[in-house]
């Protein structure tokens, strides 16, 4: 077999072995501690959990298990493929890879707890497009080859593992009611701007760089404009709400105070949004990755023909694989 029939089968053996679930005895009385040993479990935990936020980790299974519901857990993005990226505006593979990342996290869990997992993505980036001169065409293509992908892993999917996605729109009813309240929120961030002029951080000032879409160098006033709609943007009152609750556990792959900080794929800690899904030569097979802008730059890459049944999308007809 040459390799881009390697490849080919490594991608579809990943995928159908996402169904295979061993069976694991679990007494009810150990049930909590089962789920919430393997929520945290250090292979797929990035960094390390605050005391309170274990308690609240464990809260919440409890609290699942004596409702028989599924285990709620929440990841907050732009819902938007970054603009440097030729991939953009559609998902690729980092998406998908991140998808199956996650569901063999949760396949011992899975296989213990009949109601399953909830896992919800909700997407904020509304104020993208006014933000990092995004057209929201290309948010809403996006956006829905995102919800493509959701459907083609579904069939791969253990039956009581649920994905959904959530808008930020969906909580205020329509854009129109979101905006009335961006422009309030936005109005007391310039006057205390006027009193005390908000300072970026390098790191603040690179972000901006790097998101925001211009055909000309950003300047100074550039970069704090768009900071200033950012802040006016973390006081909307419906956000932090939908994520932030005792009845939900919150996902990262950042080191962010209280939120379980789990891994976007074994290899790579770059958000699947602003990167691109290749793969790397792992032994006699192959492993996942995502790579950022700067890391595309500096990866010596060969392309490679696959074709997936049902998977569809503008960027699953090949795949990159890092040449070592």
């Amino acid at each position: 077999m040459d390799l881009s029939g390697k490849i080919n089968k490594y991608l579809v053996d990943q995928l159908q072995n996402l169904n295979n679930i061993n069976e694991i005895r679990i007494s009810q009385e150990d049930l909590p501690g089962f789920i919430y040993k393997n929520l945290t479990t250090s292979k797929y935990r990035r960094h390390s959990i605050s005391k309170e936020y274990q308690d609240h980790i464990k809260n919440v299974i409890n609290v699942s298990i004596k409702d028989n519901k599924p285990i709620p857990l929440v990841w907050v993005f732009g819902c938007y493929k970054l603009w440097r990226l030729k991939e953009s505006p559609y998902a690729d593979w980092a998406e998908l890879f991140f998808l199956i990342h996650k569901i063999n996290w949760l396949k011992p869990i899975l296989s213990v707890y009949k109601p399953g997992v909830w896992f919800d993505f909700f997407a904020d980036g509304i104020v993208v497009p006014v933000m990092n001169n995004i057209t929201k065409k290309e948010m809403d293509e996006y956006q829905k080859s995102f919800v493509d992908i959701l459907l083609f892993i579904k069939r791969h999917t253990p039956n009581n593992l649920q994905f959904t996605l959530h808008t930020l729109e969906d909580l205020y009813g329509k854009e129109s009611e979101f905006q009335k309240e961006f422009k309030v929120n936005y109005k007391k961030i310039i006057d205390q701007d006027k009193i005390s002029r908000l300072v970026l951080s390098e790191q603040q000032a690179n972000i901006i760089k790097m998101n925001v879409k211009s055909e000309r160098d950003l300047t100074v006033d550039d970069l704090h404009k768009s900071q200033l709609i950012f802040e006016a943007f973390l006081l909307s009152s419906k956000r932090r709400p939908y994520y932030r609750t005792p009845e939900k556990i919150f996902l990262d792959s950042f080191p962010i105070k209280n939120t379980l900080p789990i891994g976007v794929t074994r290899a790579s800690t770059v958000r699947f949004w602003v990167g691109v899904g290749v793969l790397r030569k792992y032994k006699d097979s192959f492993i996942e990755d995502i790579l950022s802008v700067n890391q595309l730059q500096q990866t010596n890459l060969s392309n490679y023909k696959v074709t997936i049944d049902g998977l569809n999308g503008h960027n699953f007809k090949s795949i990159n694989l890092i040449q070592s």
